[in-house]
């Protein structure tokens, strides 16, 4: 079988949980077909464990999807999305059995080439622009995800809340809707604690970690608004805000509306060694969002056995059934949630503990390839019985 998957990121030139998955799904998947990864512009990539190609056409990396299309397309942009396929053409020439777009940025070169070659069109829903911009969708992005999710032949989003939302507002049959959770990378990982938070632990703080950008998606504000609740019981805590994002400045006055400077910390973005530091050392991971699709930030909380509750617009949450959870509004519960945990030893190593165990057994990048693969071979014979 040979797939083509387009996609737009992959690691350590990525800007969010969807290079990843991205690269993981495709690195067991080649273990079992021929599949050619292709990227936009051209990356010093070495090593990897499938084959990749640029569909570059002399272009180089404009920047990270999450960091810019979330505010804008500019023209540059849109013409690097429409001409995608043709520039793809130019690069591979082999028909496939499938071609396997990531998110709305493949859909014009997923459509384009589908109807090339004659094969069937697969969409991967990571997330919807209704869902990144809390129901404020920029028009043109919106635009292009209505029009190449209505073509495709198949979508395959990661949680069943973007299933409803592909339903109710982008109006998809859900005939076309195959759901497919991420899996997740469990092997250990090697720290880099950074020496602040060394020196909170050492002088006995409490630390509750975010990590995530700093969007209205992630809802960072309303963790924010717990602290006064909280430093009530824990004087000597340190909420972490590891991320970028247009709220940051907000999110600086509202520390200082709450009179809490003292315990705010705000670090930036973190890459791999540095940001399994803070995990290893956090207390609790708080993720508060709005809407996030599926969230591996949580997975990878659990993995360093943190004790993680989510909001009930997290998916990832929604496949656990011991999970801690709250509505993102809900800023009593979140609080009460929090202190918790904090309070009480023997309730936090148990609850750490079971949900280690249920995610371990519930998310495994290998699983979830062979499930795409089953679906793979089914769209295959449905299209040859045609």
């Amino acid at each position: 079988m040979k797939v083509l998957m387009i996609g737009w990121e992959l690691p350590p030139f990525n800007s969010g949980g969807l290079g990843v998955a991205s690269f993981f799904l495709a690195k067991e998947l080649s273990k079992k077909i021929n599949l050619t990864f292709v990227l936009p512009y051209d990356l010093p990539l070495n090593n990897l464990p499938f084959k990749v190609i640029f569909a570059s056409n002399k272009i180089s990396k404009i920047t990270g999807y999450y960091s810019r299309f979330h505010l804008s397309v500019n023209r540059e942009i849109l013409e690097l999305i429409l001409s995608y396929g043709q520039r793809i053409l130019e690069v591979y020439k082999e028909k496939p059995d499938i071609v396997h777009g990531h998110d709305w940025f493949s859909g014009p070169a997923v459509i384009f080439l589908s109807n090339y070659f004659k094969v069937p069109s697969l969409i991967h829903v990571h997330s919807t622009e209704i869902e990144r911009t809390g129901n404020n969708p920029n028009p043109i992005i919106y635009q292009i995800e209505k029009e190449y999710f209505s073509q495709a032949d198949f979508l395959l989003p990661v949680s069943d809340l973007t299933k409803e939302v592909l339903i109710n507002v982008y109006k998809i049959p859900k005939e076309k809707l195959f759901v497919l959770p991420n899996g997740f990378d469990w092997s250990q990982k090697e720290c880099l604690v950074p020496n602040y938070l060394n020196y909170l632990k050492a002088n006995d703080y409490k630390i509750v970690l975010f990590v995530g950008r700093l969007v209205l998606q992630k809802g960072p504000d309303y963790l924010l608004r717990t602290l006064p609740y909280v430093k009530k019981f824990f004087p000597r805590i340190k909420y972490v805000f590891v991320g970028s994002g247009d709220m940051f400045s907000e999110l600086v006055k509202l520390t200082y509306e709450l009179n809490s400077w003292e315990n705010v910390l705000f670090t930036n973005f973190l890459r791999e060694k540095e940001l399994w530091g803070v995990y290893s050392l956090a207390d609790i991971l708080v993720v508060p969002s709005v809407a996030d699709p599926f969230g591996l930030v949580p997975l990878e909380g659990i993995n360093f056995y943190l004790p993680v509750i989510t909001s009930y617009q997290t998916g990832v949450g929604n496949y656990l059934s011991l999970m801690m959870k709250f509505n993102f509004w809900d800023v009593k519960e979140m609080a009460n949630k929090i202190v918790g945990i904090l309070r009480y030893n023997k309730m936090k190593e148990e609850y750490r503990k079971a949900i280690h165990l249920e995610a371990k057994n519930k998310f495994d990048w290998q699983k979830t390839a062979n499930q795409l693969l089953n679906f793979y071979q089914s769209v295959i014979k449905s299209k040859c019985l045609q």
